[in-house]
């Protein structure tokens, strides 16, 4: 299959269209540009649809993902569980989530979802298996008004305020399902929360040395790097300890801004969607903010407003815990904030990964141009990690050190 085709479409758009309308034209180009986004193909649909009853037509813009074109990507990424679960997010889980609250007397439902229009996981209804027609169909949220913040700049106050407020209705919501509903969570949403877990690479320790470089230039690093190198080894052992109770519900795994879009109005951000959910899983909440607040918060903004934006999240989660009707004892903020050291211990390596080598990583490129072994093999690309990447990766050492979150 070409890049640029969608086999049987109308087929897959069954469920959003009226059963009289056809697609009599469409145009079927590249959404993102190289180099931002690394583990799907992105393609942007725009459909005219024509009712045979009347003649009427419309135009559907909407967006495609389908899986990487190169094999080397389809493994990192795990297709056959993360495809699946993306789709389960927006086809089960957000209708059941949305249910719920119905149920529990709440009217305006958590929307932080792009509309969902249809899916496949290939064209043949015999086996399971993921392939090359494999495609999920949402809106286009650029024709809504809502685009993504340039990677290099991040978020403001007001805009983190805004995404961390629904952040906190996306795990609290789902939490409360699992608690007062545990056997609807157990059997209709946990199924689709176990993603694959990426085993450690064995450049890992040419990695860590790299890091431990840039951390010592610092003075503010130095007296954490003896827990930092300690952290490091055990960093990626501890995947499956993110899964703690009694806090763990529905992750996104991949909160950072270009997995984010934003709606102004005036220069003020008004609404905001949640995309690209292959990653989401059944863990602790605070590896979402944790990993949000660093990869993606203006660092001027997390100077002045960490430990604000922390309880600003934490009052919005308890907050719909007790909309639900929920007993918020066991979810304090002294305990959520013992969630983030947690949430430090299996995922700082992860974090400042990112944060160097992608969020402010080169524009341009492909998945392969942000592997470790190419980005240790490349020291031009070391010597060019930008400084304003080296400051906020000696903030986030700081940081994690003097709140103890390194112990």
């Amino acid at each position: 299959m070409s890049e640029h085709s969608i086999e049987k479409l109308q087929e897959v758009l069954s469920g959003c269209i009226k059963k009289s309308q056809i697609i009599s034209d469409k145009k079927i180009t590249n959404l993102t540009a190289p180099g931002e986004n690394f583990g799907s193909i992105m393609l942007k649909l725009d459909i005219t649809l024509k009712d045979e009853k009347d003649g009427t037509e419309e135009e559907l813009h909407a967006v495609a993902k389908m899986i990487p074109a190169k094999e080397f990507t389809r493994m990192v990424f795990n297709i056959q569980v993360t495809f699946k679960n993306e789709i389960a997010l927006y086809n089960v889980i957000a209708p059941i989530l949305r249910d719920f609250q119905r149920e529990n007397g709440i009217n305006q439902v958590i929307d932080c979802f792009p509309e969902f229009y249809g899916a496949r996981i290939n064209l043949s209804e015999e086996n399971d298996t993921v392939d090359e027609d494999a495609v999920l169909i949402l809106e286009n949220l650029n024709f809504q008004g809502y685009q993504v913040v340039d990677r290099y700049v991040g978020f403001d106050l007001e805009t983190a305020q805004l995404i961390l407020k629904d952040l906190a209705a996306f795990h609290a919501i789902p939490l409360a399902l699992k608690l007062r509903k545990p056997e609807v969570f157990e059997s209709k949403i946990r199924p689709y929360l176990d993603p694959f877990e990426q085993p450690p690479s064995p450049h890992d320790e040419q990695l860590i040395s790299t890091l431990i470089e840039i951390f010592q230039e610092s003075n503010k690093c130095i007296p954490w790097m003896p827990k930092v190198k300690e952290n490091f080894k055990i960093n990626e052992t501890l995947q499956n300890a993110a899964r703690r109770e009694p806090f763990s519900t529905i992750t996104h795994g991949d909160m950072w801004v270009n997995n984010i879009m934003i709606k102004f109005q005036n220069r003020l951000p008004v609404g905001h969607k949640l995309v690209d959910f292959q990653g989401c899983g059944y863990k602790t909440p605070a590896i979402d903010v944790f990993f949000f607040l660093f990869t993606s918060v203006q660092l001027s903004v997390l100077q002045d407003n960490f430990d604000g934006l922390i309880e600003f999240y934490h009052k919005h989660f308890i907050s719909h815990l007790e909309k639900l009707k929920c007993d918020t004892a066991p979810y304090s903020l002294p305990k959520f904030l013992e969630e983030m050291k947690a949430a430090t211990s299996f995922h700082l390596l992860h974090t400042i990964f990112m944060l160097l080598f992608v969020v402010f990583g080169k524009k341009g490129g492909s998945l392969e141009d942000f592997d470790p072994e190419v980005l240790l093999k490349n020291e031009k690309v070391k010597a060019n990690i930008i400084p304003a990447a080296k400051e906020k990766a000696w903030y986030l050492i700081h940081t994690c050190g003097t709140r103890g979150w390194l112990e």
